[in-house]
């Protein structure tokens, strides 16, 4: 039943924290103005307005511009001194915080949260013997689902206090796993963090972040609030068509999401990182501070070799044998990328005024390959045997066990099972039996792609008798071959017999039209169970259009889905209606057992209504049964 398997692929998109991997090979444009030729051409195709470039080598900018429009209906262009949203980028400057009090003694990231902010909401229940420390919440090892819908449609211009955004949306701040033993991104994370920083200083985190980075760094125009000055300097952010724009999102947990900035602050940012925590004389960090704010403690595969892992808000990303760091940020009609080359001193930013994950993802690709131009490509690590018991060990399947958003793992966990399998070479992964991949070893337990330095996969040490790997940010849990097959056949079996149900239902309501003599009874029996198979592939339909951005890589999904509109209403009531009327549709079957009618109809209408109820149960048992999206 289509219905029930569509939004799987969609929401496996939602829920990853990964950024998209570079492409391979050195074929894009090689000098500046084929540059910017590309980049004009990309934003024409994908109906971006403008976007905003920095190219930098470590003691210069080497190119900052705009390109294409800031505001579409005003013509106005965009310059290296527009404003854009930075997103997720903004969480960088919470981690820059806490390692400069760390550096002058005022804290630790081993510090717990509760030692230093008891009265900011959250759970653990290991907090006895898995304390929830500072770290955790910049490795986003935390353990907390990510923040709510609803939390993300909040809009209100007038600025709150960071003490009082944290005591929204609590729910979302539940350890969810002992926290530093899976990885899983939490937009509320870093605030929480920015919460300890103001105590720690006794200054408001945004007033600290503007005298303690932005000032040194000369970040002149950088800033977390929509003023009427910021406004007449901030490029509009537009929906898919170019035209359209979207509403300033005032955003409650500032530190999260909120910075605004130019090309020409993020040129300077970027060099911050290839002078190693200084610019021009002016230190902001110690070297040893960045480094490790590019390196992890907490992860899975923390300690295990070169992995691709999250730092202090800081991660990887490959192109080839080069290894770029930095990270990105999306808001409703805004992309960013930052990323650097640490060991060649080079490095980028890109934002657009478009929520288009292919104009992000094509400009990326040019930019990596502009920044790989003539730079002497770094050795490969030497490939080594795995022991043949590892690989006996590891061989088999492996279900996703450290979700994003927690609403939607129901779906995800279906369709993120992979399968590990060993051979002389190396390592041969697929997904579904799809997306097949090849890795090669560089330790016993770590894999990388074989033109690449860093590990994407590790062989983790068995946890309380469990058996887990970690593929990119994500952990996985091995699972026997009956349970992953016996899944994915009870959803075919299910999936057909919905199916069937919709197909057949214009054939008998013709019958029942037409023919005289065709009895109400059958009718009614087959009725309910085409209604109950209606009902739920049309609560699985709304999810999809919901999410239809995600599912077709073209956009950000709408704030709107945190609101209570016509759409998420309908999600709610269809997922509710759907079990209810299967139910009926069983009673009734029940009722008529004895009626004269085809047998063959008569189970075939049973086995409908049993497979919605039992997808109904599924559905309840991950919390899909009366899902509010607004809540």
């Amino acid at each position: 039943m289509k219905g029930f398997l569509l939004p799987l692929v969609l929401l496996l998109i939602l829920s990853s924290a990964l950024p998209a991997a570079a492409v391979k090979g050195n074929t894009g444009p090689k000098s500046m103005p084929e540059l910017q030729a590309a980049i004009e051409t990309i934003l024409k195709e994908t109906r971006t307005p403008g976007a905003a470039i920095a190219i930098v080598s470590r003691n210069q900018a080497e190119w900052v511009a705009g390109i294409g429009k800031a505001d579409v209906a005003a013509s106005q262009p965009v310059t290296t001194n527009t404003l854009f949203r930075l997103g997720s980028v903004s969480k960088t400057f919470a981690a820059i915080a806490a390692l400069q009090l760390q550096e002058a003694g005022k804290l630790k990231l081993s510090d717990t949260v509760k030692q230093w902010v008891p009265d900011v909401p959250f759970v653990n229940p290991w907090e006895a013997t898995h304390p929830l420390r500072l770290v955790h919440l910049l490795e986003q090892t935390s353990g907390f689902d990510d923040m709510h819908l609803r939390e993300f449609a909040l809009n209100d211009p007038t600025p709150v206090s960071l003490k009082d955004a944290l005591v929204d949306d609590v729910a979302c701040r539940v350890c969810r796993w002992p926290p530093g033993t899976r990885m899983s991104y939490c937009n509320a994370a870093p605030a929480v963090l920015a919460a300890v920083i103001e105590k720690a200083t006794g200054e408001r985190f945004e007033d600290y972040v503007q005298e303690h980075i932005f000032k040194p760094l000369h970040m002149d125009t950088a800033g977390y609030f929509h003023t009427p000055a910021v406004e007449q300097r901030m490029t509009r952010l537009y929906h898919p068509d170019g035209v359209t724009p979207y509403p300033y999102w005032n955003f409650a947990l500032r530190p999260t999401v909120a910075v605004n900035a130019s090309a020409t602050d993020m040129a300077n940012y970027l060099r911050f990182y290839l002078q190693r925590g200084s610019l021009d004389g002016t230190q902001v960090l110690q070297t040893a501070s960045i480094e490790r704010m590019e390196t992890t403690e907490t992860m899975p595969s923390a300690g295990l070799g070169s992995m691709y892992n999250y730092g202090l808000c800081n991660y990887p990303v490959a192109e080839g044998p080069f290894v770029f760091r930095g990270h990105n940020g999306a808001v409703m009609g805004g992309f960013v990328q930052m990323a650097y080359l640490p060991d060649q001193g080079r490095g980028y930013a890109v934002m657009i005024n478009s929520g288009s994950f292919d104009a992000m993802y094509r400009i990326g690709e040019l930019l990596h390959r502009f920044m790989t131009n003539n730079l002497a490509a770094p050795a490969l690590p030497p490939v080594v045997p795995v022991q043949p018991g590892l690989r006996q060990h590891y061989q088999g399947y492996y279900q996703y066990i450290s979700p994003t958003p927690q609403w939607a793992y129901g779906f995800e966990r279906l369709i993120t099972v992979k399968k590990l399998t060993f051979d002389a070479g190396g390592l041969s992964t697929s997904t579904c039996g799809w997306q097949r991949n090849r890795w090669v070893p560089m330790s016993d337990r770590l894999f990388r792609h074989e033109n690449e330095t860093i590990a994407m996969v590790a062989l983790l040490p068995d946890a309380d008798g469990e058996t887990l790997i970690q593929y990119g940010f994500g952990t996985f849990k091995k699972v026997s071959a009956l349970r992953v097959w016996s899944q994915l056949i009870g959803a075919g079996l299910v999936s057909v017999l919905m199916l069937s149900s919709l197909v057949l239902a214009p054939i008998w309501i013709f019958r029942k039209l037409f023919c005289k003599n065709y009895k109400l009874r059958p009718v009614l029996v087959r009725a309910w169970a085409a209604a109950s198979a209606a009902l739920l592939v049309t609560f699985d339909l709304l999810i999809l259009w919901a999410f239809r951005g995600v599912a077709t890589s073209r956009y950000f999904p709408d704030v709107s889905l945190g609101t209570f509109n016509s759409l998420t209403a309908g999600i709610m009531l269809t997922s509710l209606t759907f079990p209810l009327v299967a139910m009926v549709g069983l009673y009734v079957a029940w009722r008529e057992r004895n009626t004269p009618m085809k047998r063959q109809t008569y189970w075939h209408s049973v086995l409908v209504g049993l497979g919605a109820v039992a997808v109904a149960i599924y559905y309840a048992y991950w919390g899909l049964i009366g899902l509010r999206l607004w809540a």
